[in-house]
């Protein structure tokens, strides 16, 4: 097995906010609501901090609960991969490796709740939300 020239460590969960919305009207309900924001930060060398920020639904009466999660960790990639492979890395694999850590965080509160477990889906970061 070949080990990948683009690692990460220390993964934090940074916030974590989970509100159930007592106004939920469930005949307005029409699927869950979710965004994400990543931040990159390219440090000395080949590191970069990468953080990413998960809003599941939101205060309106449309939506369940309102759940905001930010996970963030550091990222390190070889001196063979160039810089726009790398800024890549960062912005696609980075998000969906922090993902793969607050899908659990997530299932876990929803199971809590009085409202069914939400497994968060794969998401494709290669398309900007616009």
């Amino acid at each position: 097995m070949n080990r990948s020239k683009f690692q990460f460590s220390n993964p934090e969960l940074e916030k974590i906010e989970f509100l159930v919305n007592q106004n939920f009207d469930e005949e307005k309900y029409d699927g869950i609501a979710m965004q994400s924001n990543i931040e990159v930060q390219i440090l000395e060398g080949n590191e970069a901090l990468v953080k990413l920020t998960l809003s599941i639904g939101n205060s309106t009466d449309s939506q369940p609960f309102d759940i905001c999660v930010k996970m963030g960790a550091n990222f390190t990639w070889d001196e063979s991969v160039k810089i726009e492979r790398a800024k890549q890395l960062l912005n696609i694999n980075a998000p969906a490796v922090l993902l793969s850590y607050i899908r659990p965080i997530v299932s876990s509160m929803t199971n809590s709740s009085k409202y069914p477990t939400l497994n968060i889906p794969f998401i494709d970061f290669t398309k900007k939300e616009s």
